[in-house]
């Protein structure tokens, strides 16, 4: 990795020598990239957004990447640096919580400034109970097949998955980036269900749209909201 290559994000730079190893970053960056991700989702809350959606729910999720040259998929090489958050608001006391992904992709691991803080993907939610967030990938480390991991990604998905049985969530709420395909999370889904019985309810949200794959190779919209969620959930499409 070049020391002198630096990211422009949320119109602050950081460069790689401030973010150290991306895998463990350091505090003092990861905090201003939070700081600054945070800006971004109270602005749309802001005009307000966020009293409307109030009288509807008492919580809202959103996904808020760092500026980078292409959009977070499983296909896509991004070793540029870059964060993926995910920031959960209250709209009942504006109250706001955050992670961020903590199991990035093979093809994206030199890049990506990781959130290796697991805890913060717990949250005791008032009305709903205690929830686990999770990012885009980090629903794999549930994949049956994730157990092939080695080094420190075996260790990350192990302390995962016993730290989420010692949490006992009842809802867990998932942030794909993009999903065209309904098995594509369909296996994490179900073994996590298994590993974590507590779970009474979970949700997906993401964009039904991947521009590297053939259209006709997509699974209908139906198919694939109806392997993304579990119990009492809603579909909102947009």
């Amino acid at each position: 990795m070049s020391d002198t290559l630096s990211v422009t994000t949320f119109g602050i730079t950081i460069s790689r020598e401030d973010i150290g190893d991306n895998k463990y970053p350091r505090k003092e960056a990861l905090n201003c990239l939070v700081e600054e991700a945070k800006k971004c989702a109270e602005y749309m809350m802001s005009d307000n957004l966020g009293k409307k959606l109030g009288k509807l729910a008492e919580y809202v999720t959103l996904g808020i990447d760092s500026y980078k040259e292409k959009v977070s998929t499983t296909q896509n090489y991004i070793s540029q640096p870059h964060g993926e958050f995910v920031f959960l608001m209250s709209l009942k006391n504006n109250r706001v919580y955050w992670t961020g992904k903590s199991y990035p992709t093979s093809s994206q691991q030199s890049g990506l400034v990781r959130i290796s803080d697991l805890t913060t993907h717990f949250f005791d939610l008032d009305g709903v109970g205690k929830t686990m967030v999770l990012g885009c990938h980090d629903l794999t480390m549930f994949n049956p097949r994730s157990r092939n991991a080695k080094g420190w990604r075996l260790e990350v998905n192990e302390q995962f998955k016993e730290l989420a049985r010692k949490q006992n969530p009842v809802c867990v709420l998932h942030h794909p980036h993009t999903t065209v395909k309904r098995r594509t999370w369909l296996n994490a889904w179900s073994n996590l269900r298994r590993i974590l019985p507590t779970v009474r309810y979970y949700a997906g949200a993401g964009r039904y749209f991947e521009p590297h794959r053939d259209r006709s190779d997509w699974d209908t919209l139906t198919d694939v909201l109806s392997s993304t969620k579990h119990g009492n959930t809603l579909d909102i499409i947009v």
